[in-house]
């Protein structure tokens, strides 16, 4: 009796590491089971491949969050594709696939312009809270608690 096998279904439960672990460890996923689950979702395998390799194709496969063949994201204006993007969760490794796949990768210096732009706000955002709520970063001393105060002596007022 064989039972349907929802690749995706698995990975949305417990993620594709999980769903990998899993179907390693499973006495009812075979080789043979999983060859037949790889041909059903029309995945090209290699007919000597072990069980790993198909694991690591079938998992990749129902990872996959842009369901959307590519001729269909070519007709979205770039805001419905952020939209999509965003919706979907799509993951970085994912979006970088795609454009492999299209030739076009994405320039280094718009991708470290992007990484120390995204950074500096969440720096200067996460600090700006802080002063707001007298807090300083992850056990640091600010200035004022760095003045050594000998026994018997008062620390002296800081000038503001």
């Amino acid at each position: 009796m064989k039972r349907d096998f929802d690749p995706r279904l698995l990975v949305r439960w417990l993620g594709p590491k999980g769903a990998s672990a899993g179907l390693e460890h499973s006495r009812e996923f075979t080789i043979q089971r999983l060859q037949e689950v790889a041909e059903a979702l029309n995945l090209e395998v290699k007919r000597n491949a072990t069980k790993t390799e198909l694991i690591d194709i079938i998992i990749t496969d129902a990872s996959r969050r842009i369901d959307k063949p590519v001729a269909a994201l070519f007709q979205m204006g770039k805001d419905e594709l952020v939209a999509y993007f965003e919706d979907r969760d799509v993951e970085s490794s994912e979006l970088l696939e795609l454009l492999k796949q299209l030739d076009v990768s994405p320039r280094r210096k718009d991708s470290r312009k992007s990484l120390i732009e995204f950074a500096a706000r969440e720096l200067s955002e996460t600090g700006r809270f802080m002063r707001i709520a007298g807090n300083t970063p992850h056990g640091e001393q600010t200035e004022s608690s760095q003045q050594k105060v000998q026994p018997g002596s008062t620390p002296e007022p800081s000038a503001k």
